[in-house]
């Protein structure tokens, strides 16, 4: 048994009445036409389109112009060198796999670690290199800075602030010094 096709045009949203069909109904779907196509992993319910945070337009069709990101963390180091005069130099402390660095390695770790636990983003120190002149110490600051569009003069205040730790805890004069590392 066929039925007979509805004899008025029941298609929306510009569909076209075919062989008893809405068809060609650009962004909706449905017998009528009726739902629209939610782009972009939307969910249509209740009249809408319900889709990710990151796009917009009544269809979630557009990606946004700024997207934001929570809650990320951007790796970051800052070069550092500073002087050490309680330690006298051995050609031992140029190996890094020698107990007399190992030895001054843990000694200056710590040190630093208090020294730096309230500089933001604080994690760690990685020594470079040791040279003499007492014992000469190039080492990075190993930070974790909050990704946003400010992360550089953050990094830039942190870079500052570790200057200040250092050279007011030592005697430092032209001997401690910062740099920047991006």
């Amino acid at each position: 048994m066929s039925y007979p096709c509805i004899p008025a045009d029941p298609c929306l949203n510009g569909g076209s009445w075919i062989e008893c069909k809405c068809m060609f109904a650009d962004g909706f779907y449905g017998e009528f036409c009726q739902f629209p196509i939610c782009r972009n992993g939307g969910i249509y319910s209740n009249g809408f389109c319900f889709c990710p945070g990151n796009f917009q337009g009544t269809e979630w069709q557009e990606a946004k112009e700024s997207i934001e990101v929570k809650d990320v963390l951007l790796d970051a180091t800052v070069g550092m060198k500073t002087k050490v005069e309680n330690w006298e130099f051995t050609p031992e402390l140029q190996n890094k796999s020698s107990a007399s660095f190992q030895a001054f390695e843990k000694e200056f770790k710590e040190q630093m670690r208090d020294l730096y636990k309230h500089i933001e983003g604080y994690q760690d120190v990685l020594i470079q290199e040791l040279t003499q002149g007492s014992i000469v110490v190039n080492y990075m600051v190993l930070l974790k800075v909050p990704a946003s569009t400010k992360a550089n003069e953050t990094l830039k205040t942190i870079s500052n602030e570790l200057i200040n730790a250092i050279t007011s805890s030592t005697t430092c004069n032209e001997s401690c010094e910062g740099d920047n590392f991006e």
